[in-house]
């Protein structure tokens, strides 16, 4: 073997002995990273829904599924498409809710619970 070939393989081990090292330094970093980032987004979801079970809203709007206006209180979401997740409590039932929760899909409205004076 001439001397550049030596030279060579020496380095060659010395560049395989790094990346060795540095492959048994940082795999299990970033495996610790994954499972430490993986424990975080669970708490923090945790976290989430724990607190939107006790948070709410309470609108009053015209319902015209049931042709009235009712007041009801729903569940905020933060997972679907939807502003609010579920309706807890609506005027138009006395206990529990038993309609379809149509009103889920309806979009947004105002609705001024201020009478109007009208002139005649």
């Amino acid at each position: 073997m001439s001397k550049f070939n030596k030279v060579n393989s020496i380095i060659a081990v010395i560049i395989l002995s790094i990346l060795v090292l540095i492959s048994i330094l940082f795999v299990p970093f970033a495996f610790i990273l994954a499972f430490v980032s993986l424990v975080a987004v669970s708490f923090y979801l945790l976290k989430e829904d724990y607190s939107l079970s006790h948070r709410s809203v309470m609108k009053s709007f015209y319902c015209p599924f049931r042709k009235m206006v009712v007041s009801a209180k729903f569940r905020p979401s933060i997972f679907t498409y939807r502003t609010y997740d579920d309706v807890l409590k609506c005027s138009a039932f006395k206990d529990k809710v038993r309609c379809q929760k149509r009103c889920l899909d309806m979009p947004e409205f105002k609705f001024d619970s201020k009478p109007v004076a009208v002139n005649h």
